[in-house]
């Protein structure tokens, strides 16, 4: 099984490096993240379907402008409920998918975008002030908590490795599968992704992080790597090295 997200071209199928929150009185930011709530929740819609964004060099017309649309929805609430500080990064961020309702994805892709988005999304991290979950990858494993409080959260990445890098893909089964992560991920693609739902994922080069956001509802998830060991397009992934996490949210 690959992940359709790190597979596509599109910008937000690579990675998201940005800052962590910032630091400050406990009081300050659950008002923070509560006056910010319409804005917050915007930022997490928004990040879900940019990863889940299939646009590559082979996308149509009419499939961009479908993708911009449904990404364009997201990004106009966040510019309309964005706190004044982000106003203008949130512009920004929508000014690179508006060109997508014209079938012009090139905008969406560049690396400039991508920069943006980064920043973007480190200090809408910190307008937040969701509950932060701690993730530290290495070779080849996940140090991370075996249970999560349902909600919305943070995921702050960080990545140990001396040489290899490693992302973060958080899958949930889907209602009423029983099998094994093990047994989920030895299937077909097509038939592990009918039986999964992609949550959100996280990338970091050796010795450095990445951060990302998403709503967790009840129930069974795991965090998985899909990067080829080595680095090379035909080495084995790192979850068959044993890099899978399980967890639950309550």
């Amino acid at each position: 099984m690959r992940t359709l997200q790190r597979a596509g071209a599109g910008l937000f199928a690579l990675t998201l490096i940005a800052g962590t929150a910032a630091c400050g009185d406990d009081d300050d930011k659950d008002a923070a993240g509560a006056e910010n709530a319409a804005f917050c929740e915007a930022v997490v819609d928004f990040n879900t379907a940019a990863f889940q964004s299939d646009i590559s060099d082979d996308s149509t017309k009419d499939e961009i402008i479908e993708e911009g649309t449904a990404l364009a929805e997201h990004s106009q609430v966040i510019v309309d409920e964005a706190p004044e500080e982000l106003k203008a990064s949130a512009e920004e961020v929508h000014g690179f998918i508006t060109p997508m309702l014209e079938g012009d994805a090139e905008p969406f892709n560049e690396d400039a975008s991508f920069e943006t988005y980064s920043a973007f999304l480190g200090e809408a991290t910190s307008a937040c002030a969701f509950p932060e979950v701690e993730v530290e990858a290495a070779d080849y494993s996940f140090d991370a908590p075996d249970e999560i409080e349902s909600g919305s959260v943070s995921f702050a990445f960080t990545n140990t490795s001396q040489g290899e890098e490693h992302e973060m893909i958080v899958l949930a089964k889907a209602d009423g599968v029983d099998l094994s992560w093990e047994e989920l991920l030895d299937l077909p693609e097509e038939e592990a992704m009918s039986k999964t739902r992609f949550v959100t994922a996280a990338f970091a080069p050796p010795g450095e992080s990445g951060s990302t956001l998403a709503t967790l509802e009840a129930g069974t998830y795991a965090m998985v790597c899909f990067v080829p060991v080595g680095g090379e397009e035909d080495g084995p992934p790192h979850f068959t090295q044993g890099m899978i996490h399980e967890f639950t949210v309550q």
